[in-house]
């Protein structure tokens, strides 16, 4: 396992520290799925788990069953358990989606938005920024998904935000397939354009243009 997917994967121990160990396991598997320190088409093994959560085999088994289960894993012969990759038609299924779902959240937020939950998204693109001045891309990912969750959770609809956890997840793994981004740095022009966006729609909700925040993020959306 390398250097920074130890380090990763040893923090996610102390976050989820207080979970029986399958789910500390699962769960810290899955958040290094979702923000790209396990890309689509990399091999992991019982042992890269087993190693930083200094454990035995069995928990490691049962998460990685587990993660199978929600498609994050695929077996392919020969090579063992890699993490899953891009599916160009259910990469376009999802973008329809999201699409969807979350401009039903702006226009939602746009409705009844309060001057705190502005600030948050403001905090998020200023944490997106920092990250990019930084080129430290898993603090960017960071950012970027809890700009997008702040949306959802504004649309007051907890089926809705609980549809888009899930919906995030396949979309970050489709996401990353196709960026193909370097494991290490930041690709610093995408994501301020993309930032810029994001300022853009807190504009727009701030002056409750919901028909100009929607087509803004529209744009953003397929940018993707």
């Amino acid at each position: 396992m390398e250097t920074n997917h130890y380090h990763y994967i040893t923090e996610q121990i102390e976050h989820y520290s207080s979970k029986l160990l399958r789910e500390a396991i699962f769960f810290g598997s899955k958040n290094a799925i979702i923000e790209g320190i396990f890309m689509p088409g990399d091999r992991l093994t019982e042992d890269d788990i087993a190693q930083p959560f200094n454990c035995c085999r069995t928990p490691v088994r049962e998460a990685l069953r587990k993660l199978g289960q929600e498609s994050l894993l695929q077996v392919k012969p020969g090579i063992g358990m890699i993490i899953s990759n891009l599916d160009i038609e259910l990469l376009q299924q999802e973008l329809e989606i999201r699409k969807t779902l979350e401009n039903y959240s702006l226009q939602k937020a746009c409705e009844g938005i309060t001057e705190e939950e502005l600030k948050k998204l403001e905090w998020a693109t200023d944490k997106l920024q920092q990250a990019i001045n930084k080129n430290e891309r898993i603090a960017a990912n960071r950012a970027n998904i809890e700009f997008h969750r702040l949306l959802y959770s504004y649309s007051r609809n907890t089926f809705l935000q609980k549809t888009t956890d899930s919906l995030w997840l396949s979309f970050r793994i489709s996401f990353l397939s196709a960026r193909n981004e370097d494991v290490i740095m930041v690709d610093k022009s995408w994501y301020e354009e993309r930032n810029s966006e994001h300022l853009q729609v807190i504009h727009s909700i701030r002056d409750k243009e919901a028909e100009k925040a929607i087509k803004v993020n529209t744009i953003h959306i397929q940018k993707k």
